[in-house]
């Protein structure tokens, strides 16, 4: 052994030889152990199944050396009852368990919350953990999330969540509301949250509030989220017209796969939000499936491929949805999708008019506001279906817009900037459409220069060419320990 390797193995030893590991069973051992532990210490719950455990998990690690509390074997911790896992502190992380079966918890009370009361976590972490099933009837009319996401910079990633079926998202994003805060102002803090490769399952909910993740409210709408929803896989959501409702500023929703749902991915609220290599299959035979939809200024989608929607004739559920405002909104209202870029995105199979521009909810009485300087380039449409097969519909005429090297297969449209071309044409790829696109550079350093906040610039191909590499399927996502 060289000097350099000796001198290289005994600092790891002793790094190693810092660190605790305690093994806990019931509450009072494991607030015993958290009392001794420090920064690098692992906290091991024994295997079992376990009803009404309430475990506080507030303390401090450091970036180099997080606290982690753990399953001793992953999957084989068992919680039930009124059981919770809340967090509070900086450089913590939870690992492999499992929620499932009766769920006791009182109204607004989360499974899984980075927070305990008004303390917060950042910098912490939920990974390969599954709730399942763990969920009130409806009919209660309690309210809870599996996943309460609040504080900064903190991460859930490989985890599996399943059968939510009472009021509440699965997941939410939570932003700080100091003493005194003024709602729609954007002083709360960023959040800076990443949520990647998780599995979101069945999940039903027959009014609104069903959502699987919701990041923001309307009250704290005009905050600087900061956040990324990544790599996860959503499917068989019911009933709810949003599987993914953003309600905040500055989030990106990249490469994440829905499948067979019968809501879509919304921006509610929020501006100067990025929608693009997402994959949305909509087939699932209930005939509700829905698209992207674009509400607020100042948002950018492109590079998303949507086909099968089995409920885009429906108001609001078009592949492609670019609403109107109302005068006077309120903030849980709609402000119209002025300046939103649309480009690049690729429509197959789809019921109805591919994309649809000011269509406005009369329900709330007032009059609308048509969005204004839409632009939308390089999207192909491809073979649509049922009664109304236009690629494009504007739906309010005081609507303004350029169309650019758009392009559709069948149906019929006046506007200028969508060009008709035959199926054949296209290359037909592993089951994926590719046609030819005219680079507008214009429109690519546009894109870019929104990205600029988020320190990211796209190529041309990454920004114009969908990469059917980057969908997740089953296997890519959720927790290790269960059979996908």
């Amino acid at each position: 052994m060289t000097k350099k390797l000796l001198i290289i193995t005994l600092l790891f030893v002793c790094m190693q030889a810092h660190a605790t590991d305690f093994l806990v069973a019931n509450l009072n051992e494991f607030e015993t152990a958290l009392s001794k532990s420090k920064a690098g210490d692992v906290i091991v719950w024994k295997d079992g199944k376990y009803e009404d455990i309430k475990i506080n998990f507030k303390e401090n690690g450091n970036a180099e050396k997080p606290i982690i509390l753990k399953a001793q074997t992953a999957g084989r911790v068992s919680f039930s009852g009124s059981s919770q896992i809340l967090l509070s502190g900086n450089y913590l992380q939870v690992e492999g368990f499992l929620f499932e079966g009766k769920c006791t918890l009182e109204d607004k009370e989360h499974v899984i919350s980075f927070a305990i009361g008004s303390k917060e976590a950042h910098h912490s972490k939920i990974s390969n953990c599954a709730i399942i099933n763990y969920t009130h009837a409806e009919s209660t009319g309690k309210t809870n999330y599996y996943v309460n996401l609040v504080g900064t910079y903190n991460e859930v990633e490989h985890c599996y969540f399943l059968g939510k079926t009472n009021k509440g998202p699965t997941l939410v994003v939570e932003y700080k509301q100091e003493k005194e805060y003024v709602p729609g102002s954007d002083v709360a803090p960023s959040a800076h949250h990443h949520i990647h490769h998780n599995y979101f399952g069945y999940r039903t909910f027959s009014e609104n509030g069903g959502e699987q993740i919701r990041v923001g409210t309307s009250t704290t709408s005009f905050s600087h989220g900061f956040n990324i929803i990544e790599y996860n896989y959503f499917e068989d959501e019911r009933i709810e017209t949003e599987v993914v409702s953003n309600k905040s500023w500055d989030n990106i929703y990249r490469f994440n796969t829905f499948i067979g749902n019968d809501g879509g991915m919304v921006i509610r609220h929020g501006q100067k939000c990025f929608v693009y290599g997402n994959y949305i299959n909509g087939k699932a035979g209930r005939k509700e499936s829905a698209g992207l939809r674009v509400i607020n200024p100042n948002n950018t989608f492109f590079n998303n491929y949507v086909e099968n929607l089995e409920g885009s004739d429906k108001d609001m559920k078009s592949p492609i949805t670019v609403m109107s405002g109302l005068e006077n909104s309120a903030l849980n209202e709609y402000y119209p999708a002025d300046n939103a870029i649309v480009a690049y995105n690729t429509i197959v199979n789809s019921v109805g008019a591919a994309i649809k521009i000011g269509v406005g909810n009369t329900n709330k009485g007032k009059p609308l506001v048509a969005p204004k300087n839409v632009l939308l380039v390089g999207n192909t449409v491809v073979n649509t279906v049922g009664k109304h097969i236009e690629p494009i519909v504007i739906e309010d005429p005081t609507s303004t817009y350029t169309l650019t090297d758009n392009f559709y297969t069948n149906g019929a449209t006046s506007e200028k900037g969508f060009s008709q071309i035959k199926t054949k044409d296209l290359v037909l790829k592993d089951g994926f459409y590719f046609g030819k696109q005219f680079t507008n550079k214009s429109v690519i350093d546009a894109i870019n220069q929104r990205l600029v906040i988020h320190q990211i610039k796209l190529s041309d191909k990454e920004i114009m060419v969908f990469d059917v590499s980057k969908i997740v399927s089953k296997k890519d996502v959720g927790v290790s320990w269960m059979k996908k």
